[in-house]
């Protein structure tokens, strides 16, 4: 239609960069929606990898194209003219403390990627210059290059020389592909993966895309070198450079699977010295196929493996000591557990592991500041807790805070990270005793952004707040949690969320945005409430004008609190119009945490692929993202009573709207994406609140899901019942017989990647429609993925 046309073809907004001097902002600008020929362009799938096999990309890439660099604090902008043969850029990587970054350009009309660098010169100009490498740059495992730590050097992954320019032919046949469990494995649980290796003919290929050597660029002069330890090719899966810019931990892919994808094939660790062809072998480790399905299951083998960001070349590990079994009884108190191993630089070789610090729970992050001081997290799936600490150089740790991660309206934050010294993210220390942080600012009146400083000097960890999105003109505010413990003066109808704190931790970066204003960025002074706009982007879709946005609480019957976000038509008349409930459940162990207010009525009213908003621009009312908590409170498990619950919930929102006098009851619709497709085929199934279903890219039958799925973490063996009952495809026969069949449209990408949604779902489900003559429709979108692109 000419409304979805004026909604969706026109540009995107601009992307944004920040450098890493927090003075500049790259703006870029993308193409629309591509178009059904770059998705249609041939693809390799392999181990969980899909890629362009001419250009040794991610496949279906968009490119930029336009550069612009602005000024944060004068405004001023320059126009940088891209390279004459481009048609595009793309991968912007800052050097760490320089008015420096690169990108790649796809020449026009060629197979090929080229780096250039784009630097800011003496006369406040900025210039691009190409970095002539002589080999092309393999991007199938990520971004091709990063700079090392000190900024003196590029390190860049191109394809060996002299590779041949075709991969392996297939052959005729590889001969039966065999997989085996050997007499008195350990148990191997398989999730449902997508594009897994299949045969030798696929390693081969694999190997054929996957193998790079090493380049070392000088960052100042341009001289390019091989990297001595990567010569002839590798499979290198990850890099990371030390903190003192002279070694690079490398990860390489060594023993491949067909059962798991390549995150989890074994791996070689080691450190490569950049200024010798020295390797120091720091983990040997098997393909990772054994990990139970519990979420509080992890890998018996070590993990995890980083450079300690305070010291020049210390490599940190994670262990689990109870073997990886969430199940098992701690080891000595303890389930996991970190540890060091220094590097001696002038013999090369590893000091034995010292354990750094044990912990009680699953080990699942650790940040540093610049002092030494780190906060590492811990986490308990099974009652969704967690732990944050304070973790001294000496080992010694502090608790900061145990609690749910469901309860968002208690959430403390997030610690504030900003790149630092040698090129690393460290978390803000303003003072030896203290830290920033930023978090969603969730509340019975929406999500009010804010930004905390932390004081744990005193035996009582005490927090001020710094800022906060403004109060919105109507409800009641907690004075305790406003800034400085006042309640403010002025309010307003809008959203403000953070983006970043500048190095004179007094300046921050927002953005801003109300109903009807798209998010636009300022620079805000703490100290004096001053602030300069950064951007003026104007409203892309004025369709949309006119809508109407309400964040709606209401309740199910068993008392669980409720939200939607409830759109009105513009110039709407008050009469009961066809209604269009949108929703994706999601899993609760706390009712009381299920039933707070997520979200805020003041965001930005825009469509996008994945939005029913734009059905409220043909004059329908839109119940979008409306609450369907599935609750498992102590032993009970959320899926045990999945049906009755998001049936009640879909009650309650149709009754709604109903006593709003909004809706028509004749006229309801329900739909959802993945796993809210999934919901839409149970609702239609077990009820006959709605006329009709849009159920996009679902899975209908969890049997083809056997070893967990969503956030089940049991097996069909384990909850056989919950798997047979969760089966829309089981339901088909009910569906039939209701009082109201309502008719659904399935949507399903032919190219689905995602785990566990194949195309295979929709399709075994439409033949169940109409083996019961249900009214329905199969769409099979050529070339789409999961989530939806072309034009």
């Amino acid at each position: 239609s000419d409304v979805l046309k004026r909604l969706f073809l026109p540009p995107k907004d601009p992307s944004l960069t920040l450098s890493s001097d927090y003075q500049w902002l790259v703006v870029t600008q993308e193409p629309p929606l591509p178009s059904i020929e770059l998705l249609a362009k041939p693809e390799e799938k392999l181990a969980g990898l899909r890629f362009d096999p001419a250009l040794f990309t991610p496949s279906r890439l968009d490119y930029a194209t336009s550069l612009v660099m602005q000024h944060m604090a004068t405004g001023e902008k320059q126009t940088i003219e891209l390279p004459e043969n481009s048609e595009g850029i793309r991968y912007i990587r800052f050097h760490p403390s320089k008015p420096y970054f690169v990108f790649s350009s796809k020449v026009k009309n060629e197979l090929l990627l080229e780096l250039y660098k784009c630097e800011l010169g003496d006369d406040g100009k900025w210039s691009i210059q190409k970095i002539p490498l002589g080999q092309r740059m393999n991007f199938v495992y990520g971004c091709a290059y990063q700079f090392s730590s000190d900024g003196n050097k590029l390190l860049v992954k191109v394809i060996p020389g002299n590779w041949p320019e075709q991969p392996p032919q297939e052959p005729v046949s590889t001969g039966p592909a065999i997989q085996a469990v050997a007499k008195d494995a350990r148990k191997a649980p398989g999730r449902t993966y997508q594009d897994l290796l299949k045969n030798e003919y696929d390693e081969a290929k694999l190997k054929y895309f996957l193998t790079t050597e090493l380049l070392c660029v000088d960052t100042t002069s341009l001289d390019v070198n091989l990297v001595q330890q990567s010569s002839g090719g590798c499979l290198i899966r990850s890099l990371q450079s030390s903190p003192c810019g002279r070694f690079v931990l490398t990860q390489l892919a060594t023993k491949f699977s067909y059962s798991v994808p390549i995150s989890r094939f074994g791996k070689d660790v080691q450190v490569w010295d950049l200024g010798s062809d020295s390797i120091v072998d720091v983990a040997s480790l098997p393909v990772d196929d054994e990990i139970p399905l519990s979420y509080d299951a992890c890998t018996r083998h070590p993990r995890s493996f980083h450079f300690h960001p305070c010291q020049d070349h210390t490599v940190v590990f994670a262990k689990a000591l109870d073997g990886g079994e969430g199940l098992n009884e701690p080891f000595e108190g303890e389930r996991d557990a970190l540890y060091t191993r220094a590097l001696d630089d002038t013999s090369l070789t590893l000091g034995d592991p010292v354990k750094l610090v044990g912990l009680d729970w699953r080990y699942s992050d650790l940040d540093f500041c610049e002092s030494g001081m780190g906060i590492i997290e811990e986490y308990r799936w099974s009652d969704r807790m967690e732990r944050k600490w304070i973790l001294e150089e000496s080992g010694e740790k502090r608790l900061l805070w145990e609690r749910s991660w469901e309860d968002r309206y208690t959430a403390p934050g997030e610690p504030m990270t900003r790149r630092g010294s040698r090129g690393r993210y460290f978390i803000v220390q303003p003072t030896p005793t203290s830290i920033y942080l930023q978090g969603p600012g969730a509340s019975p009146l929406g999500d009010r952004p804010f930004l905390d400083l932390l004081d744990f000097g005193s035996e009582e960890i005490k927090t001020t707040r710094l800022w906060r999105c403004i109060a919105p003109l109507e409800g009641e505010l907690d004075e305790t949690k406003e800034v400085n413990g006042t309640l403010p003066t002025e309010r307003k109808d809008i959203y403000e969320s953070m983006v970043a704190l500048l190095p004179d931790n007094d300046s921050i970066m927002i953005g801003r945005e109300s109903k009807t204003t798209p998010r636009n960025y300022f620079l805000t002074k703490l100290s004096d409430q001053s602030e300069v706009q950064v951007t003026k982007f104007q409203h892309p879709q004025p369709d949309l004008l006119g809508i109407s946005k309400e964040l709606v609480q209401y309740k199910r019957d068993d008392g669980v609190e409720l939200t939607a976000n409830l759109y009105l038509p513009a110039n709407y008349d008050g009469t009961p119009r066809p209604t269009l409930f949108w929703a994706y459940p999601r899993e609760f162990k706390d009712a009381k945490a299920a039933g707070q207010v997520k979200g805020s009525k003041h965001r930005f009213v825009s469509a996008h692929w994945a939005s029913p908003v734009h059905w409220a621009a043909k004059g329908w009312v839109i119940m979008d993202d409306f609450s369907l908590p599935v609750i498992g409170e102590g032993e009970a498990q959320p899926n045990d009573s999945f049906i009755a619950q998001i049936v009640m919930g879909a009650t309650a929102a149709v009754n709604y709207v109903k006593e709003r006098g909004v809706c028509d009851k004749n006229r309801c619709a329900v739909g959802g994406h993945s796993y809210g497709s999934f919901m839409t085929a149970h609702l239609l199934s077990h009820t006959s609140l709605f006329a009709a279903g849009i159920g996009r890219s679902g899975a209908f039958n969890r049997t083809l899901t056997p070893m967990s799925f969503q956030s089940e973490d049991r097996s069909i063996w384990e909850a056989q019942d919950v798997y047979i009952t969760m089966s829309p495809l089981i339901h088909v026969k009910k569906y039939s017989l209701q009082e109201r069949v309502g008719k659904l449209l399935l949507i399903h990408g032919e190219a689905d990647e995602n785990s566990g949604t194949y195309p295979m779902q929709s399709e075994r489900y439409f033949a169940a429609l109409k083996a019961f003559g249900i009214e329905s429709r199969l769409v099979i979108l050529p070339h789409e993925r999961h989530s939806y692109r072309a034009k």
